[in-house]
């Protein structure tokens, strides 16, 4: 198999945008996300695919599973599964899938400029880590 890509999402991003705001992060994010669901849940064959607009990649996972229909979990603190689609969802501007000639499609499209609901969750507080606590470059030296 030969893949073409026909354009590259802009490699320079803002410095006060997060990595999860980054195009190439989210299209990798989306494209495992959707491609994990597919061969986790879905029948043989799996197909991926990519195509690309002048501002935003469209992807899509074909699978031979029409009966089983996506659906956003509704995931509990200590489920391990169950988030796929809802990470999909707030990387995407769109998402959605469809049937045809018994061939489920599982699409989402992924614009270069993060979508407003991504930046809103991305500047939430989170709980849990701190940057200290994840940066080992910010912790105290055990130096004196």
């Amino acid at each position: 198999m030969t893949a073409l890509c026909v354009r590259e999402p802009p490699l320079v991003m803002p410095d006060t945008y997060p990595l999860m705001a980054a195009p190439g992060r989210r299209l990798e994010v989306v494209f495992t996300e959707l491609a994990g669901n597919a061969l986790r849940h879905a029948h043989q064959p799996v197909r991926a695919w990519l195509h690309s607009t002048a501002q935003a990649w469209l992807i899509g996972i074909d699978d031979a599973a029409p009966e089983l229909q996506p659906s956003v979990g509704t995931p509990v603190t200590d489920q391990i599964g169950g988030r796929g689609l809802a990470i999909v969802l707030s990387l995407t501007s769109s998402a959605g899938w469809y049937v045809d000639n018994g061939v489920k499609t599982v699409w989402a499209e992924v614009p270069d400029t993060p979508p407003a609901k991504l930046l809103e969750l991305l500047e939430q507080p989170r709980s849990g880590l701190s940057r200290s606590d994840s940066d080992p470059a910010a912790a105290p030296s055990d130096q004196a």
